[in-house]
C-alpha cells in the first residue's frame, strides 16, 4: 500500500480477454517483493459495435467515464442491436436480445431487477418494444450515472495524489 508502506494483497476483477496481462503480473509481482494479485474473471461486456470488443482506439465502441451526455447519446443511438432493419419489421418479428449490446448494458449494469430483465427480453422478442425505446432509457440511465460519477471524481481530484505509488 502506498499509504501504509506495507505489502497488501489485492483482488483484480477483469474480463477473460485481460487474462494474459494478469498472468504476466502474477509472474513479476513476487520478484518485485509484492504479493501476487488475485483475479476474478467476470463476464465479457461487448463493445457497442457489432460483435466486437471495446477499444480506446475505437472510441465509438465504449462509453468512457469522461464522456459528455451528448457523446453518450450518440454512442448509444449508433450501437449495434438485435433489432430489425425497420420499425415495422421489428414490431412484426421482434428483436434478438441475445446479440443486442443495449440489452447487455441493461443486464450487467443498468437494471437490477431480474423480473424487469425478463420483461425487457420478452418485450424485445415480441416486438412490443423497439430498439429506440431501450436506447432512450439506457442513455438516460448512463448519463445519470456519469453525472454523479463525474461530480465525485472532481471532488476526489484534490486527494488522489495520496494514493500514487512513489
Amino acid at each position: 500500500s502506498a499509504l501504509t508502506g506495507k505489502n497488501v494483497p489485492c483482488l483484480i476483477p477483469a474480463a477473460i480477454d485481460q487474462d494474459p496481462y494478469w498472468r504476466v503480473t502474477r509472474d513479476i509481482a513476487p520478484k518485485l517483493g509484492y504479493y501476487k494479485p488475485a483475479q476474478i474473471h467476470c463476464r465479457f461486456l461487448p463493445g457497442l459495435g457489432k460483435g466486437g470488443k471495446m477499444s480506446a482506439s475505437l472510441p465509438e465502441t465504449s462509453i468512457f467515464t469522461t464522456d459528455t451526455p451528448e457523446d453518450v447519446e450518440r454512442k448509444i443511438w449508433n450501437a449495434f442491436t438485435g433489432g430489425k432493419p425497420t420499425e415495422r419489421e421489428q414490431k412484426k418479428l421482434g428483436g434478438d436480445p441475445a446479440i443486442c449490446t443495449i440489452f447487455y448494458y441493461f443486464y450487467y449494469l443498468f437494471e437490477e431487477s431480474n423480473d424487469r430483465m425478463e420483461e425487457l427480453e420478452r418485450e424485445c422478442q415480441s416486438g412490443e418494444n423497439i430498439c429506440g425505446d431501450c436506447k432512450k432509457i439506457l442513455a438516460d440511465r448512463v448519463n445519470l450515472f456519469l453525472k454523479e460519477h463525474q461530480r465525485k471524481r472532481e471532488k476526489a481530484r484534490n486527494i488522489v495524489e495520496k494514493f500514487f505509488i512513489k
